[in-house]
C-alpha cells in the first residue's frame, strides 16, 4: 500500500492519542479515526469494534478527495468538513491541516454541531502535532487556539491555504488519495 508520507514519533503519538479520546469524550461521538489523506489509518479510539476500519479510513480518504475537486469545481479551495448523515448513525469528516482526517462516528446521543465543534478543535491541535511533532495537551484551552470560534476558523483556513498554496499540490493528492482509497477498497474485498 502507498505510505500515508504521516509519520508519529512516540511523544507526538501520546499527544495524538490524547487528543483523540478528548475529541470522542467531548463530542459524545461512538468513535473517531485519524486517516492520512491516502486512507492509511493513523490512529483509533472508541467503540470501533464492529467498524471495518480499514476501509472505512480508504473511503473516507477518497470521499474527502472528491469534496475536494467539488470545492474546486465552485470556486472554494477545498471543504473543511464532510457530514454523511443516516437514520441512526452519522459520520463527519474533518480536514485536519493537509496532512489528515478526523472521520467521526456519531449517533443520535449527540448532534452533529456538537462533532463539528469539538472536532475543528481537535483538527487545530492535531494539524500542529503532525506537521511540528508538537506536543499538545488534551485539555489546552481554547484561548491558545485563537479565542473566538469564528476566528478560530479563519485563522485554520487561512493557515491550509497557506500550506496549499506553497505545495501546490492540490491536484497530487487527489489522486494519491483517490488511488490509496483504490487500492485499501480493492484489499479488503480481496481480503473478504
Amino acid at each position: 500500500m502507498l505510505n500515508s508520507g504521516v509519520t508519529i514519533d512516540q511523544a507526538a503519538y501520546s499527544s495524538v492519542s490524547g487528543l483523540c479520546e478528548d475529541f470522542v469524550r467531548k463530542s459524545n461521538a461512538t468513535c473517531a479515526l485519524l486517516v492520512g489523506q491516502d486512507g492509511m489509518l493513523l490512529h483509533r479510539c472508541g467503540s470501533v469494534a464492529d467498524l471495518d476500519v480499514d476501509s472505512l479510513s480508504a473511503l473516507s480518504a477518497g470521499t474527502f478527495a472528491s469534496g475536494r475537486e467539488m470545492a474546486r469545481l465552485i470556486g472554494e479551495t477545498t471543504f473543511d468538513v464532510a457530514i454523511q448523515q443516516g437514520r441512526r448513525n452519522h459520520l463527519q469528516l474533518i480536514r485536519v491541516g493537509d496532512s489528515a482526517i478526523l472521520v467521526a462516528v456519531f449517533d443520535d446521543q449527540t448532534t452533529a454541531a456538537m462533532v463539528r465543534l469539538h472536532g475543528q478543535r481537535a483538527a487545530h491541535r492535531l494539524a500542529r502535532v503532525l506537521a511540528e511533532g508538537e506536543e499538545v495537551e488534551p485539555a489546552a484551552r481554547l484561548e491558545e487556539d485563537g479565542g473566538d470560534p469564528a476566528e478560530f476558523v479563519s485563522q485554520t483556513r487561512t493557515r491550509s491555504e497557506q500550506l496549499r498554496a506553497a505545495f501546490g499540490m492540490r491536484t497530487v493528492s487527489f489522486v494519491l488519495a483517490l488511488l490509496a482509497a483504490a487500492v485499501a477498497v480493492l484489499g479488503a474485498l480481496l481480503r473478504h
